[in-house]
């Protein structure tokens, strides 16, 4: 599983990469035509990197469930976010590249895994592909962010 932890590591660091820079407003524009900013795309990628790997596999989530909520699937922005939110959002994202390699190898911190169909159509079963489908699903958020970062 090592190459699934380092594809998601370049995807999770090419993302902080490409918006750190950002202004609070860039991160909060919607385009027309569009129902999502930035901002939310990167707690979305957090929170389903959560839920995929953790919550579907025995492991400690550890979000508030209002930060789950509003960045789960289905959700859109409800208003701009502010610099602490924003300083949140990357404090999770950077500590994600860390975290997960950290808790694939502690024995016993992931138990059963419970079985999710995605949206897609793709069932995630098993804490490898759960690994996988995460780096998939935040490959997606990538594109659909630097789709939004050319029009702000």
């Amino acid at each position: 599983m090592d190459k699934d932890i380092e594809i998601f590591q370049y995807g999770r660091n090419f993302i902080i990469d490409i918006t750190s820079d950002l202004t609070l407003d860039q991160l909060n524009i919607i385009p027309e035509g569009f129902t999502g900013n930035i901002a939310w795309h990167l707690g979305h990628m957090a929170v389903t990197h959560k839920g995929l790997i953790y919550a579907l596999n025995s492991g400690k989530v550890g979000l508030p469930k209002e930060f789950i909520k509003k960045y789960s699937r289905g959700g859109k922005p409800d208003g701009p976010i502010d610099q602490e939110e924003r300083d949140f959002i990357y404090q999770l994202l950077k500590i994600q590249i860390e975290e997960l390699p950290k808790d694939l190898n502690t024995e016993g911190f992931f138990g059963q895994s419970y079985p999710y169909e995605t949206p897609y159509g793709y069932i995630v079963d098993s804490l490898e592909k759960a690994v996988k489908f995460s780096s998939w699903h935040q490959s997606m958020h990538i594109g659909y962010i630097m789709a939004l970062k050319h029009l702000v």
